[in-house]
């Protein structure tokens, strides 16, 4: 018997400009307790930017591009080397390998199509060779129609399928789904010197993070942050503002903030510029009087730790996410959509501090009580092959 060849998909780069903190935190975490079971050396990863992932967790990597499957047809026609290229990536890689697991970064929805539809490529490939498929910590749908049944089809050998809301992915797909919390909640808290140095120039201060996420404008962006930073400054507190993406370094969040820090009174904003790993946000959510977050991972840093928290949340899909995020700890959805957060916002924060020892209830109790539920896939995925 030896111990299983494992390849692993994430949507992570690694430490760089374009390190995207919820689904490094979560592959993170994946990735240790692989490692920890059968070894770096069985391991290699599927992703777009594989260049820094072996330095960052000491694992190989390969490029898995997530190319919709409209794009990939027409490859063939316009890259025909590329296309074939692709094709015979998945099947080499996956007949060199025992068992496959999808695991975050990404989330198996149509919100993404490319990620979902070039993993289901490679995951009709797996099924071919009849290798062992398991899901962990996922979000499970949305799904258009015709992805449903491409996914109903496709997950229906998976030896596990495990997802992390208790309300949603459950309806998204027709066969058994495994409840566990995210992975990210059992992310350790570790300061650097530059996290730390952060924390202990604002002494008490709230955390937020944001985002610029499908049919907001300009406009809903100022509003929310306008509100965000009156909410924070009624309790004479500075404001961290903890950016999750920001692509080249100066796009996405870092760019969203920039755009408003003017709302802000001078001296009491701190944008956490580079991004540091997740576990060093972690640590800096930890020192927080309470978060305010439209990020997904922002809100499960705060809640495994005890943290007040209160979501913000743009659609169907960000909703079940967030809403989820809460009900996996057994807690009361504290959350708002973007439209409400004028109305909503003010009394939703004194409520979060209000309950404060709720919050810290949880975290202690659900992290002691379902490590195990967690770890089951893992123990599954390193049981040893002939």
């Amino acid at each position: 018997m030896n111990k299983p060849k494992i390849l692993m998909l994430s949507d992570i780069t690694g430490l760089g400009p374009d390190y995207h903190v919820g689904d490094e935190a979560m592959a993170e975490v994946a990735i240790d307790r692989l490692k920890a079971l059968v070894g770096a050396e069985n391991l290699i990863l599927g992703c777009a930017s594989p260049e820094k992932v072996p330095t960052t967790y000491g694992i190989r990597a390969f490029s898995f591009y997530h190319t919709p499957s409209k794009e990939f047809k027409a490859l063939l026609f316009k890259k025909p080397l590329s296309f074939f290229k692709a094709i015979f990536t998945n099947i080499y890689q996956v007949i060199k390998c025992d068992k496959v697991v999808i695991c975050g970064g990404g989330n198996m929805t149509s919100e993404w199509p490319g990620v979902l539809e070039a993993r289901l490529r490679l995951l009709k490939v797996a099924n071919f060779f009849k290798k062992d498929v398991y899901f962990v910590s996922q979000t499970v749908g949305p799904f258009t129609n015709n992805h449903r049944k491409q996914v109903d089809a496709i997950y229906a050998p998976a030896k596990w399928i495990g997802v992390r809301d208790k309300n949603f992915s459950h309806t998204q797909v027709s066969h058994k789904v495994s409840f566990a919390l995210d992975d990210a909640c059992f992310l350790e808290k570790k300061h650097n010197e530059y996290t730390k140095d952060i924390s202990n120039k604002n002494t008490n201060y709230a955390c937020v993070a944001m985002r610029k996420f499908g049919p907001m404008s300009d406009d809903d962006t100022r509003k929310i942050g306008s509100c965000i930073q009156q909410v924070i400054s009624k309790d004479s507190l500075n404001t961290v503002f903890i950016p999750h993406h920001a692509p080249e370094g100066t796009e996405g969040d870092i760019k969203l903030i920039n755009s408003i820090e003017d709302l802000w009174e001078e001296n009491t904003l701190h944008i956490v510029n580079p991004i540091p790993l997740a576990s060093s946000l972690k640590a800096l959510t930890a020192d927080s009087e309470y978060v305010i977050s439209m990020r997904y991972h922002q809100l499960i840093f705060a809640l495994s730790i005890g943290v007040p928290c209160i979501g913000i949340y743009v659609n169907e899909y960000t909703k079940a996410k967030l809403t989820g995020s809460f009900e996996s700890l057994g807690l009361e959805p504290l959350v708002t959509h973007y439209n409400d957060v004028e109305s909503n916002l003010p009394m939703l924060v004194q409520r979060a501090k209000a309950n404060r020892h709720s919050f810290e209830s949880a975290a202690n109790s659900f992290l002691q009580n379902m490590t195990a539920d967690s770890m089951k896939p893992y123990e599954l995925l390193a049981a040893e092959v002939s």
